[in-house]
């Protein structure tokens, strides 16, 4: 019971995060991105932006939607490893620029914590 609590908590912030993240990427230009702290952006073109904000809230959608609709709920984890591995380039860029690769990384396990507990 605890455990579904938890889970039910992480998905949902992982859910707001990503769809907030890919909103702002999608609608906001690149220097008001830079501005907000998103640092990692700078060396991509507002196209690339665009398109990695595009799929963030598909994302988003795909984490959230398969499990309430009951509707092939393994889509769930596979979105949750899908923005896994957008953490994983993440923290290349951001290590590369030498900024702190912590948030992606403790993203990235939630991310795995939740694609192992709908695909398991």
């Amino acid at each position: 019971m605890i455990i579904q609590i938890v889970f039910w908590i992480l998905k949902g912030s992982l859910t707001i995060l990503f769809a907030f993240a890919g909103i702002n990427k999608l609608f906001l230009p690149k220097a008001t991105l830079l501005d907000k702290g998103m640092k990692g952006l700078v060396n991509l073109s507002s196209e690339q932006i665009k398109i990695v904000g595009f799929l963030e809230l598909l994302g988003a959608v795909g984490l959230i939607l398969p499990t309430l609709l009951n509707i092939y709920p393994a889509l769930s984890g596979i979105a949750a490893l899908c923005l896994g591995l957008t953490m994983v380039v993440a923290a290349l860029i951001n290590h590369k620029l030498q900024l702190s690769i912590v948030p992606n990384i403790i993203i990235l396990v939630i991310c795995l914590f939740i694609a192992y507990t709908e695909l398991i």
